[in-house]
């Protein structure tokens, strides 16, 4: 199978689980907020915040380096699986020990101590499953990460609802992930194990190679993290979980449109590592129509939130939430930028250019910090919403990493062509963004539908995708289709 098929093919059922799981977390998020509110849903964000840092610390870069190595050599995949598994268990008891002492010395109360264990808890079984998850990345076999990913989603809404509706709170709702990573790991490692049998036994030898391979990968997925996370903290330090509740509901939201880049580079990542190793001449190429897509897509989606944030947000999790429209309407101009970044990290990785990339989120990283410690503030005196600040050092930091990833780009890369038709999609989004604007307080599904109307159309008039691509999205949504009737007409099994 060629790699234009084969990402085709993963893209496709990736886009399937997604929009499966995306439509399953709208559910949740639904019932989430009204019943936990929001100093509740700010102990859920500020604890998986927290573990998502140091989660970073345990994973060790290993999920990049498992990716990478077993897409060129997968008859690697055991011996590295099991030296991946025992350097996160090490790491995780270090990690949960300093945690522990940590938020002692926090201030946080103790239901949101409590709650923070239980998301520890269901994070070492996260770390486990990862290490099989990125093993079926790098073999290229998307759909058992489709179904474990819905398993996971199909489970922690249904249960979450059902806890909910009976009365638990937020203790109970943090405990339902532990049984959603459980369910994902064993799907995970069933699977692979399928495909390459592999065991959770290692030698020193190859421990060390591991550890010593995966650190470069570590720095680059420790600013991301971090750079992502910190806001959290940060807000949760200098004001209180309940507006930390305000950012989460509308970074929930905001990561749900993280969907389109996340399946699109799962798909694309193997290939171009592939093709780089190969010295492939498809590999620029690949890149510009990458770049390409992800812009033709986050337009309309980012500006589309920025117009409609405020009444979506109270729409979704009432009027004890507006607070987060504001969050959310920022958000929506970062997300434009933000896909530009996973593309542009993502391809200086594949082509073993993570160094180069690990500077440029460390100058991320830190820059949060000092405007978090003075956005914040600032917009909590001036607002009486500090979680809006959270947002607006995103938009700073962001753009720079935009800037410095294109400059760090091989040259030839991106062509004028790509520039070009970078303008004609923007034209195209600001007209959208003004015409939903005045709009938006109508029924959300009409400015949602002009929108669409606005945009589709204006890429058409301005001959903003090539008919190359248009045959690529038509065998896309064709393969989506065909799925979705085979999935209809089939028993679903393991």
């Amino acid at each position: 199978m060629s790699s234009r098929n084969t990402i085709t093919k993963n893209a496709s059922v990736l886009m399937i689980s997604q929009a499966l799981t995306w439509a399953m977390s709208l559910v949740l998020m639904l019932f989430l907020p009204r019943f936990l509110g929001a100093e509740g849903m700010g102990q859920l964000h500020l604890s998986m915040s927290i573990w998502a840092i140091v989660g970073m610390f345990v994973t060790f870069g290993t999920d990049t380096l498992l990716t990478k190595e077993i897409s060129r050599a997968p008859e690697k995949t055991a011996e590295l699986v099991g030296a991946a598994v025992i350097l996160r268990s090490i790491f995780y008891v270090i990690g949960f020990a300093l945690t522990a002492v940590a938020i002692q010395f926090a201030g946080y109360n103790q239901e949101t101590i409590y709650v923070i264990y239980i998301i520890g808890l269901a994070e070492l079984l996260n770390q486990v499953g990862s290490v099989a998850r990125a093993s079926l990345i790098g073999l290229e076999r998307m759909e058992y990460v489709a179904i474990a990913s819905i398993a996971f989603r199909a489970f922690v809404t249904v249960v979450s609802i059902a806890i909910l509706l009976m009365g638990y709170g937020v203790l109970v709702a943090a405990a339902v992930n532990i049984g959603g990573t459980l369910v994902t790991a064993v799907l995970h490692f069933y699977y692979l194990q399928k495909l390459q049998p592999v065991t959770f036994l290692s030698n020193w030898s190859t421990m060390r190679v591991v550890f010593k391979a995966s650190s470069p990968y570590l720095m680059v997925y420790a600013f991301s993290v971090i750079y992502k996370q910190l806001d959290a903290v940060i807000i949760s330090l200098l004001v209180n979980e309940t507006q930390v509740g305000w950012y989460g509901v509308a970074d929930q939201l905001f990561g749900t449109f993280m969907f389109v880049p996340t399946v699109f580079i799962t798909a694309v990542f193997p290939a171009l590592s592939r093709m780089f190793a190969d010295k492939s001449d498809s590999l620029i190429h690949l890149m510009r129509k990458s770049f390409h897509l992800l812009l033709l897509l986050s337009v309309p989606i980012g500006l589309g939130v920025t117009a409609i944030a405020n009444p979506v947000v109270v729409l979704l999790f009432g009027a004890d939430f507006a607070p987060s429209g504001p969050v959310l309407a920022i958000m929506g101009f970062v997300l434009v930028l933000t896909y530009q970044n996973i593309l542009l990290g993502q391809f200086l990785i594949s082509t073993d250019r993570q160094n180069a990339w690990t500077v440029v989120m460390a100058v991320a990283t830190i820059a949060t910090i000092p405007l978090d410690l003075v956005l914040v503030p600032w917009c909590q005196a001036r607002f009486g919403n500090g979680a809006i600040g959270g947002s607006l050092a995103y938009i700073f930091t962001e753009s720079i990493m935009v800037v410095a990833g294109l400059w760090l780009l091989p040259t030839g890369a991106l062509d004028k062509t790509n520039i070009w038709l970078s303008i004609r999609v923007l034209l195209a989004g600001l007209v959208m963004l003004a015409v939903v604007w005045t709009i938006r307080d109508l029924p959300i599904v009409i400015p949602i539908a002009v929108g669409g109307v606005v945009y589709i159309g204006l890429i058409v008039i301005l001959r903003v995708v090539p008919e190359e691509d248009w045959a690529v999205l038509r065998a896309a949504g064709q393969k989506i289709l065909s799925r979705f009737r085979k999935h209809q007409s089939e028993p679903a099994s393991l």
